[in-house]
């Protein structure tokens, strides 16, 4: 299904609640509010009709005029000042009477003029009327096959007033889960399932700091049990069965501390009540803080007591420690249509327990604890039985924050947009799409790219002396030329990171894409010199269409002399983008694409799912690279990278002497449709794109154009995890060589180890390391592994040699060291490393 583009479509978004703070009474506001953000933050235009508040201008543009604000029934909100909710009635009349024709003549008018489809989105009953009105009036100008309407049901509160037969007439029927689907069956209505969303920002790690004072400030140690919970005093919210399993915790000897956010529902009172029979002390905070800071300090003033009611709002950035904090999160609903709140407690890393109806991202044992019975025991064993395993208890919270990142509402919208398709089509909205017919067997579907960013740090030359001694800060100066590093980050920045960012970015909506790892060097060097680089990259990687792929961190030669610590380092590595990005990686590269067997049990027993490789004939031998492989019999994944096809673009791309010069999307596109097999990965360097390729080159015009003649042959273009997904079940045993395989050059290590010179310097790497482990600081240890960085192999490749590959790497080394001589650049790299090796030398008395 072709995904909807942002020059096709109006959206217009009919709500009571919306986001001025008159317009906020619950979850439908939120959603409303970032669901209206999220598609004019991809670029379509959007008008939100709500219930504003009386004082703000009645139209407001925001996001640079693609979210239109239209604040209606003002004029009776002025008598009712409370909120969106006060006088009700008399809103609800005015919208459904004046909405509709407003909405027919200043905005699907103009919008079917232009060419465009206008999509009506409405939430809720207070809408209901408004929606069969707008059908009426649309019917009677002959426009109603010309626009889609869509109604959303988030609850089933006041289902009762609903005519349901002109409603289910007037527009197609949503809801946001399974069980409110079959809710609303009862009702002999059949809607469409579309999930709720989070913004993707609640999936950046809570800071340990603010989990730490919160606990501090709570008094939480080893015999404390935390659970929080949050939500309407409602006996839906099984609020009573909280209190009863904070009892049982009670009785068998623990500390509880339970933070709770309730509302103003008479229940609450039955809620204390019940906590106070059965022994928990409540203490009630009602002045609202003016800081997270004030905050702590009013939980530490209060008297020891197991539940500190917070009666005043919580913004998320508060909420979010809590939920991380907590030992248990009750969002432990009898009755939940979705369950917003255990999902945001998800992306914020909390143990999340929720009941069995609505919430369908609860994946039991998996990324929550779903509850079966209405009984306190079972809340009680379970959390112990995490207490009492804590690996399993923080990979429960890993899984949490994964899986609620399949509901930002960037991959929510792809599902709306694709059902909206769907709607449009089947009602002759929009023209059906041509027939496409399967590709002939034996020829490849799908299509991998995979690309990886990295920098090096490079040398400081001529050598410096190193003091014997000297602090990790200390050597780190006299190693590393870091204005020399500065200056080459910030040349590829300009030509190549930021130009090539934006175009990857506009691709992924068309149904683009892309895998992408980064060395932890170029992360660290980007938040130095880039920030707003590093926010770009942000954004490209919480795109549905992108997978994060985690690479060894330092592009170090450590897989080659030390697995047990490259494990322990490849784990590091993962935890560190997580911490950057928002998502866990679950594919692995090593440092140029390294792979030997001994490299594949390490990345197994690290538990990667799949791993790349470089798919070499001497590797493969026989075999093609375009299936899905694994080693010995091991869990892990292999995806072979199609080296020629990568070179093709890589390295061949601006070289006017190759045959295949000048390189065109469709000539490419069509080299890639003739290869047997399932699917090829294609694998290059981020700098690929206007550094090794300038733009006068045309690389980024070849880039522009790829997808869409690749997808006009019928491929598809797939992530590593989809590859899984799609062809995991049937793959096919490779037996690895036991020489290392790379990317470079003939695809051994001859690239890195070929001269004299590179054999000297990866044993100087080896011994640099090994005293930087005898000295047993870290920092130290990280200096040595930054000099053992690929690349100091790399820029060292061509001493003694000719030909393309000494081209290439001659390319790479620094312009400034030429200066010293081929002769003296060997020697002074060396010197860095001997300097580095006797300045970590004991002293001896």
């Amino acid at each position: 299904m072709a995904v909807l583009k942002a020059d096709e479509v109006i959206f217009s978004v009919l709500s009571f609640e919306g986001p001025d703070p008159y317009a906020r009474a619950g979850g439908l506001a939120v959603r409303v509010t970032q669901l209206a953000e999220a598609l004019a933050q991809r670029g379509f235009i959007v008008h939100l009709f709500f219930i504003g508040d009386p004082e703000a201008p009645g139209q407001e543009e925001c996001l640079n005029g693609r979210l239109i604000l239209h604040r209606w029934c003002q004029w009776i909100s002025r008598h009712h000042p409370v909120g969106v909710y006060d006088g009700e009635e008399g809103k609800r009349w005015d919208f459904t009477a004046t909405v509709p024709p407003y909405l027919l003549e200043q905005v699907i008018r103009p919008a079917l003029e232009a060419g465009r489809l206008p999509v009506v989105l409405a939430e809720e009953w207070h809408t209901a009327e408004a929606v069969i009105h707008l059908n009426e009036l649309l019917r009677a100008r002959g426009w109603r096959e010309r626009c889609v309407i869509l109604w959303n049901a988030n609850n089933t509160m006041s289902f009762h007033r609903i005519d349901w037969q002109k409603l289910s007439a007037a527009a197609q029927l949503l809801t946001v889960s399974r069980y409110m689907k079959h809710q609303m069956w009862k009702l002999g209505v059949n809607p469409l399932v579309i999930p709720n969303g989070i913004p993707s920002a609640l999936l950046e790690p809570v800071p340990r700091e603010r989990i730490s004072a919160l606990h501090q400030a709570l008094g939480v140690d080893e015999r404390t049990v935390m659970l929080f919970k949050v939500g309407r005093f409602d006996p839906a919210k099984r609020w009573l069965l909280a209190v009863e399993a904070a009892a049982r915790l009670k009785a068998m000897g623990y500390r509880v501390v339970f933070p709770l956010r309730g509302g103003i529902e008479p229940h609450g009172r039955e809620v204390f009540e019940r906590a106070g029979a059965l022994g928990l002390r409540t203490v009630h905070l009602a002045k609202q803080p003016a800081s997270w800071e004030e905050l702590l300090e009013a939980l530490r003033a209060q008297p020891p007591a197991e539940l500190y009611a917070l009666e005043f709002p919580l913004p998320q950035d508060w909420l979010r420690p809590f939920y991380a904090a907590a030992d248990a999160v009750l969002a432990i609903s009898g009755h939940e249509p979705f369950g917003l709140a255990g999902l945001e407690a998800m992306a914020a890393g909390g143990i999340v327990f929720t009941g069995a109806t609505g919430e369908e991202y609860a994946l039991d044992g998996q990324a929550a604890v779903v509850l079966d019975t209405d009984q306190p025991e079972e809340i009680v064993l379970r959390l112990l039985d995490l207490r009492a395993e804590p690996a399993r208890a923080e990979a429960l919270r890993r899984a949490a924050r994964q899986r609620a990142a399949d509901f930002t509402w960037p991959r929510v919208l792809e599902i709306f947009l694709e059902k909206i398709g769907v709607v449009a089509r089947a009602q002759g909205a929009l023209p059906w799409p041509q027939p496409v017919f399967r590709r002939p067997n034996g020829r490849v579907q799908d299509v991998v790219v995979y690309t990886v960013v990295h920098q090096p740090r490079r040398l400081r030359l001529p050598a410096q002396p190193l003091p014997r001694g000297s602090s990790a800060a200390l050597l780190a100066q006299g190693l590393f030329d870091e204005e020399l590093n500065e200056r080459y980050f910030r040349r590829a920045a300009q030509r190549c990171y930021h130009p090539a960012v934006a175009r990857f970015q506009a691709l992924l909506d068309a149904g683009f894409r892309l895998a992408i790892g980064f060395s932890l060097t170029f992360l660290e060097q980007a938040e130095r010199w880039d920030e707003e680089l590093l926010d770009r990259f942000r954004e490209l990687v919480r795109h549905p269409h992108v997978e994060l792929v985690v690479v060894e961190p330092r592009h170090s030669m450590l897989p080659l002399w030390d697995l047990p610590a490259f494990i322990q380092r490849m784990g590091w590595a993962a935890d560190y983008l997580e911490k950057v990005f928002g998502v866990r990686p679950r594919v692995a590269d090593t440092t140029e694409m390294l792979m030997s067997p001994s490299i594949y049990h390490a990345l197994d027993r690290a538990g990667f799912a799949a791993a790349f490789l470089d798919g070499r004939p001497w590797v493969l031998e026989w075999r093609q690279p375009t299936y899905l492989y694994h080693h010995n019999g091991g869990k892990m994944k292999l995806l072979a990278r199609h080296y020629r096809l990568s070179d093709d673009v890589g390295y061949r791309f601006s070289n006017r002497s190759w045959e295949g010069w000048p390189l065109r999307a469709d000539r490419y596109a069509e080299w890639l449709a003739q290869h047997p097999g399932d699917f090829v990965v294609l694998g290059w360097d981020f700098e690929t794109f206007g550094e090794h390729h300038r733009e006068g080159t045309g690389i980024f015009a070849f880039l522009e154009a790829l997808p869409q003649e690749v997808m006009r042959r019928g491929l598809s273009f797939r992530t590593p995890t989809e590859i899984l997904e799609r062809y995991g079940a049937r793959s096919f045993e490779l037996p690895l060589p036991a020489f290392p395989s790379t990317w470079a050059g003939s695809g051994g290590l001859d690239f890195f180890l070929g001269n004299d010179a590179q054999r000297a310097v990866f044993r100087l790497m080896i011994e640099a390391y090994h005293m930087a482990c005898l000295t047993g600081d870290p920092e130290i240890r990280e200096l040595a592994l930054y000099l053992a960085q690929s690349d100091n192999l790399h820029m060292l490749q061509w001493f003694g040699r000719s030909g393309p590959e000494a081209e290439v790497s001659a390319y790479f080394t620094p312009s400034e060291w030429w200066s010293l001589g081929p002769e003296r650049i060997v020697w002074e790299v060396q010197q860095v490393f001997k300097n580095f090796i006797a300045a970590l030398e004991p002293r001896r008395a």
